[in-house]
Order: C-alpha cells, then sequence, then structure tokens
C-alpha cells in the first residue's frame, strides 16, 4: 500500500471510529444488467436496463470519489459484456485510477475471459462442476476453469455465494482455491432473500451450520479470505446495519449498505460476507481490520 493511501485510511479510521461519521470508503455500482448467463440466483440480471454509458459512469465515479470511496467494486449482470461503441471495461478502469480510486475490483462469471487491468478480478464460483453447471448452465465450469488457467492477471480471488443449491460444496470450492496458485483465496457469501429468489435462502440455522465448516476449513489453513470476525457475525446475524462504511448503486439510485433495506425481510438476513466483516470494523476488530487493509495491499 503506497503512503498516501495508508494515511487516508488512518484518517478516515479516526473519522469513521472517533468521530463517529457516517462516510464511505467502498462504493459498488453495475456497469450493466446485461448477462450471458441465466443464473437461478440471480435478480439483477437482464431485467432490460442494458448498459450504462461512459458518460453516466464517469459520472458516478466521480461522485463516488468525491464523497471520500477509494475503492470501487463493478458489476453486472457480467461486467464483460459492457460496451459503450468503442470503449470497454478497461476504459473504465482506467477512468477510475485517473480519478484516483487507490483499488478497482470486478465481478465476474469468468466465462468470458478473466482478464482486465482492474487490482482485483472475483470469479464466482458455486461448487464442483456438477453442482456449478446446473446453477449457471451446462458447460460452464469447465469453460471458468480454462479461463483461470490461461489468466494473466496476478490478483485473482472466487467468490461463492452459497443456497439451498450448492450448500454442500464449500469444502470444494475451498480446493479449487487452494489448488490453484494464481488464486488468492475465496471468500464465501450466502444467499440474500430477495423477492422472487427467497427459497434458496438458508435458514439462520442452516447458515450457521454451514459458518462452522468455514471456519473448519480456517482451521486446516484453505486459503478463506473472510475473518473469523466476519463469519461469526454472520453466524449470530447481530451485526449493525445499515454499514454507512459502504454504499452501492443499483437501478440509478444509490443506496447506504445495499437496496435490500428497502425490501421486507430481506436486510434481516443479509448474507453479504463483505457487509457482516466492514460492520466489524465499526465494532473496533482489529484483526479485521488489518485483515481489510491487506486485501486492497
Amino acid at each position: 500500500m503506497k503512503p498516501h493511501e495508508l494515511a487516508y485510511f488512518a484518517r478516515y479510521g479516526f473519522g469513521t471510529l472517533v468521530l463517529r461519521q457516517r462516510k464511505p470508503i467502498i462504493a459498488g455500482m453495475p456497469l450493466t444488467d446485461v448477462c450471458n448467463l441465466q443464473c437461478k440466483h440471480c435478480v439483477v440480471a437482464n431485467t432490460g436496463r442494458g448498459p450504462y454509458s461512459f458518460t453516466k459512469i464517469d459520472e458516478t465515479l466521480r461522485h463516488f470519489y468525491g464523497i471520500g470511496v477509494r475503492v470501487i467494486y463493478m458489476q453486472g449482470g457480467e461486467i464483460m459484456t459492457w460496451r459503450d461503441g468503442e470503449r470497454g471495461l478497461n476504459d473504465i478502469i482506467r477512468r477510475a485510477h485517473e480519478i484516483g480510486f487507490f483499488k478497482v475490483a470486478v465481478v465476474t462469471n469468468g466465462t468470458l475471459g478473466i482478464e482486465s487491468e482492474a487490482d482485483l478480478m472475483w470469479v464466482s464460483i458455486d461448487g464442483s462442476e456438477k453442482v456449478h453447471d446446473s446453477i449457471r448452465g451446462a458447460g460452464m465450469f469447465a469453460t471458468v476453469m480454462r479461463n483461470l488457467e490461461t489468466t494473466r492477471h496476478r490478483r485473482i480471488s472466487l467468490n461463492m455465494t452459497v443456497n439451498r443449491l450448492n450448500s454442500g460444496e464449500v469444502e470444494n470450492v475451498a480446493e479449487i482455491a487452494r489448488e490453484r496458485q494464481n488464486v488468492h483465496g475465496v471468500s464465501f457469501n450466502f444467499h440474500t432473500p430477495y423477492q422472487g429468489v427467497e427459497d434458496l435462502c438458508l435458514s439462520l440455522e442452516e447458515r450457521s451450520r454451514v459458518i462452522d465448516r468455514i471456519l473448519a476449513l480456517k482451521d486446516k489453513r484453505f486459503p478463506v479470505l473472510n475473518t473469523r470476525g466476519g463469519l461469526k457475525a454472520m453466524k449470530t446475524n447481530r451485526w449493525r446495519r445499515p454499514v454507512p462504511i459502504i454504499q452501492l448503486m443499483e437501478k440509478d439510485r444509490i443506496y447506504e449498505c445495499c437496496f435490500g433495506r428497502e425490501q421486507p425481510g430481506v436486510c434481516e438476513k443479509c448474507g453479504y460476507g463483505v457487509i457482516a466483516e466492514l460492520s466489524q470494523i465499526l465494532s473496533w476488530n482489529v484483526p479485521t481490520m488489518i485483515h481489510s487493509l491487506s486485501l486492497f495491499s
């Protein structure tokens, strides 16, 4: 991490933890809702909105930077489908760096290649081949594995969202992360019960049992990126919400924490691992603070 970045995080930490300011430092935004897949758990892809223009994305990036955000993550739909004329994803990433963002992360399903100028690439995996393909489509697992083998990107992590279709697969995904030298680790999330896909959400009791298995993987030194503090917060489901450290753009609106706050029963069963992690920073969980900084170093 560069000295000016570390200094910024230190000032931000003082303002947030000591002065109790409610300012974001991380933000997420979709570039498009267009996706080449129709995943069984997804509620944001192929809704008819299409891609945002480069001008709209630039305007949103400058807004986020102006209110203090320094880490931006971009997603879809499938982010690799985004185009605006001759411009592609790397043009947006370069623009974000020009504006001044410290780190730019990209979330992808991995089927259209895992190449970009992003600082971090998060590739979604739902389990071993049979389970992954049952959720995302025949042949998709093999395509992602092939792209992981051939990518030249040096900062890749896997992302798994646990639901009723794949809750038995956390060990398999952890093993996939461990056996690939170019994969930094795996982050686990849990399905959030958005309208239309509520039936895929685990009960809190079921979630707790899965988290015990993830904690056991950490004990065995699998490359699980979730911290113990974050996992335990998700297990008890008692972290403070909303979490003002993060903002999310969705459907032309910007929300503190997540748009699920406006849907009854969603926020209470939030499954986003990153939200639980960030809540622990607000609770002065030092190991989580150190780990969060290391992810962006």
